[in-house]
């Protein structure tokens, strides 16, 4: 592990880890993400994966930051299938 620790993104907004894992649960501290907010994890050419309280990322598996991203629950942020609100 680095010294300095991990660096990781959450919704655009920098952050410093200090381990080489971290949970979801962990997020929601760090992040200060309200309970039913749903946490993904940002997998270039891959879609996003899903991140529960209980879900452990390793850090150190990343090429640079890790990134995650939020949404409320029943959002559709992110389908192509879903109708777009743009007027």
């Amino acid at each position: 592990m680095d010294k300095k620790g991990f660096e990781l993104f959450i919704d655009g907004d920098k952050y410093r880890w200090e381990q080489d894992t971290i949970t979801g649960a962990q997020l929601r501290v760090l992040g200060a993400i309200p309970e039913g907010v749903e946490i993904f994890l940002q997998v270039p050419g891959k879609p996003d994966e899903p991140i529960t309280d209980t879900t452990s990322v390793n850090l150190e598996e990343h090429h640079g930051p890790a990134r995650f991203s939020t949404q409320s629950p029943g959002s559709q942020a992110g389908d192509p299938d879903a109708p777009s609100l743009r007027v």
